[in-house]
């Protein structure tokens, strides 16, 4: 073989193993791309608000109307708080049997109350969910008063007052949408007390006898519900 033809096939070698070299060094070769860092997601705990329009009906205090607005603030994944407050009026039942009684216009009965609630709720929930939804139990007080008098006449009148400390156990749905439905029960303690105002400086305890064992008895059973809105 001449010189040439030597030179020729070591050039020709050279060539193909440079090539090879190269195209392997490139495709063996990691290109990093940057990792996208993923932010923690945080469930967002709404503050609830409800009430209950069936509470005009019948309030706290007999033949009373409760207007209820009650607000709930989760404090911590497993927990929340509730406060409610109400203004107690005349119940339309009451109204309707005065209506039907047809007594002289110009003495309609009236109540004029409030209403006070705190509740501490705890809920029994996996480790994938939070509150203020699932079930709970919670402890629950309420303080309640209200005068019921003559319309336009401040004197005589009797104030009613209801104490209550429950236990409730209930259930919270409505995680998917703003809309929610609170249902619960439980037993508890109550405390009724009526006072006579024959005037501003005169006031006496009444004797509730005739109001029945319902009225008087310690023992209280509720059953109840809000509707409520997530914000």
């Amino acid at each position: 073989m001449k010189l040439t033809q030597i030179k020729f096939v070591l050039l020709l070698s050279l060539l193909l193993v440079c090539g090879f070299a190269y195209s392997f060094v490139e495709g063996d070769t990691i290109r990093l791309k940057p990792v996208p860092v993923q932010k923690k997601e945080f469930y967002s705990q709404p503050l609830l608000i409800k009430s209950n329009p069936l509470a005009i009906l019948w309030g706290p205090i007999p033949f009373t109307a409760e207007y209820r607005i009650v607000a709930e603030i989760p404090t911590s994944r497993t927990q929340s708080t509730q406060v409610g407050i109400s203004y107690l009026g005349i119940s339309p039942l009451l109204r309707a049997i005065e209506n039907a009684v047809k007594g002289p216009s110009n003495y309609q009965l009236e109540f004029k109350g409030w209403r006070i609630q705190v509740a501490q709720r705890y809920y029994l929930i996996s480790r994938k969910q939070y509150a203020p939804f699932g079930f709970y139990v919670s402890p629950n007080f309420s303080y309640s008063t209200a005068r019921l008098m003559i319309k336009n006449h401040q004197y005589p009148n009797y104030n009613f007052t209801h104490f209550d400390a429950n236990v409730f156990v209930g259930v919270q749905v409505g995680r998917n949408s703003r809309f929610t439905i609170d249902i619960f029960g439980g037993l508890g303690y109550k405390k009724n007390k009526v006072y006579y105002h024959s005037s501003i400086n005169h006031s006496t305890l009444y004797d509730t006898k005739d109001f029945g064992n319902p009225f008087n008895s310690s023992k209280k059973i509720t059953i109840g519900f809000n509707f409520g809105w997530a914000i």
